[in-house]
């Protein structure tokens, strides 16, 4: 049986809007079918002949691959690479000019990572066109819809490939941010090295690492 694309996944591959598939549609230029539940899907000959047809055209698009981590032993275990390839596998690189790579081993509350500052700095001065992460919290834990506007006000689109995130890594992560979250009031609360700073750091530390002894339902 023929594999069946999605609009979205179909316009990614072939790098056009929803309006330009519609208009190919009411124009004959490509055939889209539609599922027994109405909706509509473009079929995998359709979308090689078309790409046969015409060798996909760049037009000076670069594609920045964002990936990051939390831990250097995320890292060291090779969660970083993956992550890249992850996001790789799903673009045409015919599409583009160039695809560069960023990444950072932070936490996604921090707003001053050296990758970010520099992906933006690549959205201001017009040296990408598309930024693809796996999923949202990769780019930010927080206020995605904030650099979102951020990169499009640039020019730049954002492209968040779907995919269930490891239930594991997310876990690690939260930690991670909560116990961050932790350490920066606590010593602006009591002083960066005061002794009440530290019992608490370590108390939060203490009640996480039993948390996570729970069963999931637990949690």
């Amino acid at each position: 049986m023929e594999k069946l694309y999605p609009m979205h996944e179909a316009m990614r591959i072939l790098g056009v809007s929803l309006k330009t598939l519609q208009r190919w549609d009411k124009a004959g230029k490509i055939k889209i079918v539609r599922t027994l539940g109405g909706r509509r899907r473009v079929p995998e000959s359709e979308i090689k002949r078309l790409l046969g047809e015409k060798e996909p055209v760049s037009a000076g698009r670069v594609l920045a691959i964002y990936a990051r981590v939390s831990s250097h032993e995320q890292k060291a275990k090779g969660d970083l690479d993956r992550q890249v390839e992850s996001v790789r596998k799903k673009f045409d690189h015919r599409l583009f000019d160039d695809i560069l790579v960023v990444t950072d081993v932070s936490s996604g509350l921090n707003d001053r990572r050296k990758g970010l500052l520099k992906l933006m700095q690549l959205a201001r001065e017009g040296k990408i066109t598309d930024l693809a992460v796996s999923y949202k919290d990769r780019l930010t834990r927080f206020g995605f819809n904030y650099l979102k506007t951020y990169f499009e006000s640039c020019g730049v689109k954002i492209h968040v490939v779907n995919g269930e995130e490891d239930k594991k890594t997310v876990y690690e992560e939260l930690v991670e941010d909560l116990l961050s979250i932790v350490t920066s009031f606590s010593g602006k609360l009591y002083g960066i090295r005061s002794k009440k700073k530290e019992e608490v750091t370590s108390k939060i530390r203490e009640v996480i690492e039993n948390a996570g002894h729970l069963p999931d339902e637990n949690r």
